[in-house]
């Protein structure tokens, strides 16, 4: 088995590998704006376990700084971790995943992370590598009565591209007090939107006295009214579940990715139901002698219950 880097490889057979393993897979284009504009990716963007001359394994190595209960830090992650089906079982993904933690090592990273659902193969391999799961996923869920009525003095719109760095600043002030993945880079979202424009569909801004008071994404489509509401102050935050609710009035209302204590707190607060865990989790696993298994919870605040990962920073 040898270990290329993507621009070592034909596109067509990462493409072969990529749509055969799980359904997707970065473009050309895309791998080169991800590269110059996204700080979280390396130069060779991704690398691949090659036997037969064929590409039969990937992992995207990422860096990126969270917020851990000793301060800012720069961790690695993992991005679409996949093996070619013919081959699960054989190792090849364990071998690369290996592979890039000397890379993180290398580099000073002390940690690895990732993001995946615990009800794939996948789980079990990275369970098998040491990593733990950290905070829980939760769902809410609230019956709506068919009277309810509109919240007075706020509104929302879908948001703009003018309207990123609005979204950053209400994240950022949001977020101040909760550690993991609250240290979004000012380049993500605007990079995500270059890519996929159909992304910031996802946005909505919930204006007060024409003042951005606060943002959240929805999908109507897959039955989920909220999955991310970032809002500082309660009043804003009741008012856009309020907004929200309205349009499944007699019907049940669905908030989900609920990570943080203060969103939790906020749910139920509102008359929700929390369930969980849900299939999608966070995971870590220390690389070094200086982070310990045991050290992981408390650095990323799951025991304070101060933990928080939003889906704008799924990777």
């Amino acid at each position: 088995m040898k270990i290329l880097a993507y621009d070592e490889l034909d596109p067509y057979d990462v493409h072969r590998l990529c749509m055969s393993s799980f359904g997707w897979v970065a473009t050309e284009r895309e791998v080169r704006v991800l590269v110059r504009r996204d700080p979280r990716y390396f130069d060779f963007f991704a690398v691949y376990a090659v036997d037969g001359g064929r590409p039969l394994a990937q992992v995207i190595p990422m860096r990126m700084p969270v917020n851990l209960t000793s301060g800012v830090t720069e961790v690695g992650g993992l991005q679409a971790v996949c093996s070619h089906p013919s081959v699960w079982g054989k190792g090849y993904a364990r071998r690369l995943m290996q592979h890039v933690h000397d890379i993180f090592r290398s580099l000073d990273l002390e940690i690895s992370t990732l993001t995946t659902s615990r009800n794939i193969r996948g789980y079990n391999v990275y369970k098998s590598l040491g990593y733990a799961d950290l905070g829980q996923f939760l769902r809410g869920f609230r019956k709506v009565a068919k009277d309810r009525p509109r919240p007075s003095g706020v509104r929302s719109r879908k948001a703009r591209k003018s309207d990123l760095p609005v979204i950053q600043r209400l994240f950022e002030d949001y977020t101040r007090e909760d550690f993991g993945w609250t240290r979004r880079l000012p380049q993500v979202l605007p990079t995500t939107v270059t890519l996929f424009p159909k992304h910031l569909g996802y946005y909505r801004i919930i204006v007060r006295d024409r003042e951005a008071v606060g943002y959240l994404r929805t999908r109507p489509s897959a039955g989920v009214n909220i999955e991310e509401l970032i809002a500082p102050d309660f009043r804003d935050f009741r008012d856009a579940v309020g907004l929200m609710e309205r349009a499944v009035r007699g019907k049940v209302a669905m908030a989900t990715w609920i990570t943080s204590g203060k969103d939790k707190r906020r749910f139920r607060r509102l008359g929700y139901d929390l369930e969980g865990p849900i299939g999608d989790t966070t995971m870590a696993v220390p690389l070094g002698r200086s982070v310990k298994a045991h050290d992981i919870p408390s650095l990323f605040g799951v025991t304070a219950d101060r933990f928080a990962h939003y889906p704008s920073d799924d990777f």
